[in-house]
């Protein structure tokens, strides 16, 4: 990818093959993350795939300024996404893979419903972040205010007073994170913030569909069965979802040019701490966060004993040291950063993407005993 294909103009020129290929990019970077997502969850498994749609969105643009934006949209990103880590939505899948066409196309909506509330408040984030007028303290405070009003009051009419639950018995939170969802696009639309709008709209549509979508190709995994293979129908899904997602996204953002930065409000610390919270404190959350040690030692010991494994307690302590170290990587990888942005080389503007998506890659691998299993050549994971 020729990262020189820009003018410094209001217009921008790509070909259709040039931005398929870019968008193929940002769709595998959010793929791989959300297929690792789903070994974590919650609110900190989705901040991975969020700030890996940031910063491979920065990277494909081929823009001075998307490179130098990379560690704040990165953060904004992380967080906006990883809000709807707090939404509720095995059971929906369970309804998108039942034998009753009501059941089937209830799980199918609500689906895209989740999905959209998942990904518009990171996409948007990015938008308003690049939008060529900056936001104002006043903007900021209306546009969370239209958010939580939203969600609010979406809550109160479909829950309170409907009694309507979307998935009992289970919480339901992502009726709320639908209407602040709905309440968000309103509010852009009608304050002129057109690429936070736009970072909104791709972000609903694409994850919406990317969810949706993902759980039909995952019931197609299903399928494999009659033939004798066994495929993790979850994890296609979960890959499929970010692919679809962060594909329909990049390739309604490129094309656009962006601002840079401001050199001064105190950009050089926000950057700082975007690159240390990236890189470097991403994977330790994991590590601290979704992975009680003494828990996992017993579980990883149970696991490798019935690998047949001679010495299951000293292979587990291996596995916990491995990921330490992968820890550790990260830490490593936000000095890289550092001096890639810091002194401004942005031939190097790949590396903080593939430098989370392969720390990531490894300590999932690790986490999940992949390095261990015996062959099963019959299996699909």
């Amino acid at each position: 990818m020729n990262p020189k294909f820009l003018s410094t103009g209001s217009a921008l020129s790509m070909h259709l093959k040039d931005r398929i290929g870019r968008s193929l990019f940002v769709a595998a970077a959010v793929g791989l993350g959300w297929g690792i997502r789903g070994d974590f969850g919650h609110l900190v498994g989705a901040m991975y795939p969020g700030a890996a749609l940031a910063m491979a969105f920065a990277y494909v643009s081929g823009q001075r300024s998307m490179f130098l934006w990379m560690p704040v949209i990165a953060g904004v990103s992380a967080l906006g996404i990883g809000t709807g880590g707090e939404m509720s939505y095995g059971i929906l899948h369970g309804y998108a893979q039942s034998d009753t066409l009501i059941n089937y196309g209830y799980g199918f909506f609500t689906l895209f419903l989740q999905g959209s509330a998942w990904g518009t408040f990171g996409g948007a984030l990015i938008g308003l972040i690049l939008e060529r007028k900056p936001l104002r303290t006043l903007d900021w405070l209306g546009y969370l205010g239209s958010i939580f009003i939203g969600g609010w009051l979406t809550y109160f009419v479909v829950v309170i007073t409907l009694g309507f639950h979307i998935n009992p018995p289970r919480n339901d939170t992502s009726i709320a994170f639908a209407g602040a969802a709905i309440a968000q696009l309103i509010w852009l639309a009608t304050h002129d913030k057109p690429a936070g709008l736009r970072g909104a709209f791709f972000g609903y549509i694409g994850f919406g569909l990317g969810m949706s979508m993902g759980r039909l190709l995952g019931n197609l995994a299903n399928d494999f069965q009659a033939l004798g293979m066994t495929i993790n129908h979850w994890n296609v899904m979960e890959v499929a979802c970010g692919f679809i997602g962060g594909f329909i996204y990049a390739n309604g953002m490129l094309g656009y040019p962006y601002p840079d930065p401001p050199e001064e409000e105190g950009m050089p610390l926000v950057s700082f701490y975007g690159i240390l919270f990236t890189l470097g404190l991403l994977p330790l959350w994991h590590r601290v966060g979704r992975s009680t040690t003494a828990e996992k030692l017993a579980d990883w010991t149970k696991s490798l004993k019935a690998y047949g494994y001679a010495d299951p307690e000293g292979t587990a302590r291996t596995v916990l040291l491995l990921l330490n170290s992968v820890c550790v990587i990260g830490f490593v990888g936000v000095i890289f950063w550092l001096i890639v942005h810091s002194k401004r080389l942005q031939r190097f503007s790949a590396l903080p993407i593939l430098w989370l998506s392969c720390t990531m890659l490894l300590y999932q691998n690790i986490h999940a005993l992949y390095f261990f299993y015996p062959t099963n050549w019959s299996r699909v994971n």
